[in-house]
């Protein structure tokens, strides 16, 4: 069955387990790990879950996309950082079918990767700022906070079948869905082989999340007291 007639599209409660007789452990129900929850009804599916006809399917998209991703690991070589001309060192870190479902929650601020990599979404509805359009940082990829703090933080407004892409190490976040309607998209990565994702442990992550909430805040003021 194809990823997306499976697609949950309102928040799901967790099932509780069934007692019947049996031997120990026979009441136990297997969790269901096709979808898996990253934030409060936001459920991805990823390529380890999807079928070969699935596969198919995107991966006919990623023919199409593959020039913007050699494009952007050349400009890596052009720009002298360190790095090879061989791109069979880039691979596809994650492929997956995402969807925030009415009523999902903000996830926290994160970067897809701590070293130089390409994250694109193809938004299957138009994103906006409403239904939990992906929300970045901008300048924050190059680790200054000044320059994250000037740019401040941008909801991605994109009509379906566009491409978003953007640096790995841009932190980000999906914002809540406050319509009625479920917001999919597609993600696709794409990361050397010498510096896989995520890049960092719990406490990296973690110290992500406040950055990215300091430099919102420090951008908000920054725009209320500098409107223009």
């Amino acid at each position: 069955m194809p990823a997306a007639d499976s697609m949950p599209t309102q928040l799901l409660r967790p099932q509780r387990q069934q007692r019947r007789r049996g031997p120990p452990g026979a009441n136990m129900m297997q969790a269901d790990e096709t979808w898996r929850l990253s934030a409060l009804g936001r459920y991805h599916r990823l390529e380890n879950h999807l079928g070969d006809t699935d596969i198919m399917v995107l991966e006919k998209i990623e023919r199409q996309l593959w020039p913007l991703v050699e494009g952007f690991f050349r400009e890596q070589k052009e720009n002298g950082e360190s790095t090879t001309d061989n791109m069979d060192a880039i691979f596809r870190s994650e492929l997956q079918l995402m969807t925030a479902v009415p009523g999902s929650g903000h996830q926290s601020w994160h970067r897809d990767n701590r070293s130089r990599g390409l994250s694109i979404i193809v938004p299957l509805v138009d994103f906006h700022a409403d239904n939990g359009g992906t929300q970045l940082l901008l300048g924050s990829h190059v680790e200054k906070w000044p320059l994250g703090a000037r740019q401040g933080a941008r909801v991605v407004h994109a009509p379906a079948g566009s491409v978003v892409a953007y640096d790995s190490r841009t932190i980000h976040r999906g914002l809540d869905n406050g319509t009625i309607e479920g917001r999919p998209a597609l993600i696709f990565c794409y990361d050397r082989k010498v510096s896989p994702p995520p890049g960092c442990g719990t406490l990296g992550s973690v110290a992500t999340s406040y950055q990215g909430r300091m430099l919102d805040i420090l951008s908000g003021l920054r725009n209320t007291l500098s409107p223009n």
